[in-house]
């Protein structure tokens, strides 16, 4: 396990290039980690699968064209975000060898994924941006990452 990697939970929010901004301050120049930008795409929407009837071979077949568009256009239209915030870390003194992305898509939730693609053993460090004013502790995304990241120094920007 690289102890040195750091994986940012990144949305293209305004959170999220906090998040990016702080690992940047934190790790820039060190040579020997690599930054992991990881968006995970929501669900698929009820109305690409709730039709009320079981699907013929036929229609589960236009209707995987149609998911497929669908992250494919989830995926664009976030790339311009990932390149911001490669230039920021970039800017900030790493390498664009030592930053990634990954994208993830069907999962049950965005907490749910996050955690595995951290604890593939190739993370030590998870840092989130805090979105809203609700407590960390009430619930949420940033509690259920605290909850349930052990193993992990689970950083979260405000």
């Amino acid at each position: 396990m690289d102890e040195r990697n750091v994986l940012i939970a990144f949305d293209g929010s305004e959170s999220a290039f906090k998040a990016v901004d702080y690992v940047a301050d934190q790790f820039s120049g060190l040579k020997d980690i690599r930054v992991t930008l990881l968006y995970v795409i929501p669900n698929v929407p009820p109305e690409f699968w709730d039709d009320g009837h079981i699907l013929t071979p036929e229609e589960k077949r236009d209707r995987q064209v149609v998911i497929d568009r669908w992250f494919a256009n989830q995926k664009m239209v976030l790339e311009p975000h990932f390149e911001k915030a490669r230039r920021v870390l970039v800017e900030k003194g790493m390498e664009a060898g030592q930053v990634e992305t990954v994208v993830a898509g069907d999962t049950v939730t965005v907490a749910e994924a996050i955690l595995e693609e951290a604890k593939t053993g190739r993370y030590r460090t998870l840092v989130i941006g805090r979105h809203g004013a609700v407590p960390i502790l009430a619930g949420g995304l940033a509690a259920t990452l605290l909850h349930r990241g052990a193993g992990l120094a689970v950083c979260i920007v405000e």
